[in-house]
């Protein structure tokens, strides 16, 4: 019973954007927005009003008129942020896939008779050879800080440690 009430609690309350617009506010009055122009959280002027609650602003740097956009909760923000971060990330994966055809451009420079087993304690070099279990022969193309390495296999390229 006491889980219900809580819930019943919160959902009552208001949340940030009606805080905001409930504040007695009014026209000519300035506010914070999300500006579609300049993207930003920025100083607003009140240009209408319905109600109680704010209709459309005019943003006081770029001068774009547009409806009220409440500026996003701490929550909302950090979360973007790990939405962005993320992104970035699957991004620098991307670039770092090697098709066949890299592969095959890669190998051709290198002895491959040599390969080693690979281990995650062995020691690496660039465009050493190394044989994986799993991704079957591959070529060292870069070293990254804290013992890791980008291998080149023939189905892509993965990041692998080493020297552990």
């Amino acid at each position: 019973m006491t889980w219900f009430l809580t819930c019943f609690e919160k959902r009552n309350q208001p949340n940030h954007s009606e805080k905001m617009l409930s504040a007695g506010y009014k026209a000519g009055d300035e506010v914070d927005s999300k500006c579609t122009k300049c993207k930003m959280v920025l100083a607003h002027t009140i240009l209408a009003m319905v109600g109680t609650k704010i209709a459309k602003v005019r943003c006081n740097t770029c001068n774009g008129a547009h409806t009220y956009r409440a500026p996003p909760s701490a929550s909302e923000a950090s979360a973007a942020r790990r939405r962005a971060e993320k992104k970035a990330i699957v991004a620098d994966a991307e670039k770092l896939r090697t098709t066949a055809s890299d592969f095959e451009a890669i190998i051709k420079g290198v002895d491959a008779s040599g390969a080693n087993p690979y281990s995650a304690t062995m020691g690496l070099e660039l465009n050493q050879v190394v044989e994986h279990a799993t991704f079957g022969l591959g070529v060292v193309t870069e070293l990254r800080e804290g013992n890791k390495a980008h291998i080149a296999f023939s189905d892509g390229g993965r990041i692998l440690v080493y020297g552990r």
